[in-house]
């Protein structure tokens, strides 16, 4: 049995650990809506399209893994699967900076928005 000392230690460490993974939790990236009827899911290894996933079945929050690529994608967990996203198709509890997707048509009909985050940005030349 542990001396008196060195369970205080071990509970001082677990403590320790338990306040480190809770702050870790906290300041992860996170997928906290779509911001479109429907998102498409990418697979990030060749870009290809996935499938089409519905804002009626999104249930948050979906991880961020990694992101945003040089092609504005976020990794998200979506169940157990990675997949692919713009990331202006989707909204985040922190604030993610996208490159510019020149050729991107969101609301086709609309003009763009200086806040739809990545989309006709001040890289895109006319």
């Amino acid at each position: 049995m542990p001396s008196l000392p060195a369970f205080r230690r071990e509970v001082v460490v677990a403590l320790f650990l338990g306040v480190v993974a809770t702050a870790a939790a906290e300041e992860a990236v996170q997928v906290t809506k779509l911001r479109t009827p429907k998102v498409t899911l990418f697979d990030c290894k060749d870009g290809s399209k996935k499938a089409d996933y519905a804002q009626k079945d999104f249930q948050a929050p979906w991880p961020v893994l990694a992101g945003p690529s040089d092609a504005g994608l976020l990794t998200v967990k979506v169940g157990a699967e990675q997949y692919c996203v713009r990331a202006y198709a989707v909204e985040t509890n922190k604030p993610v900076a996208a490159s510019s997707d020149c050729g991107a048509l969101v609301a086709a009909n609309q003009p763009r928005s200086g806040a739809t985050r990545g989309v006709g940005g001040v890289d895109c030349k006319k």
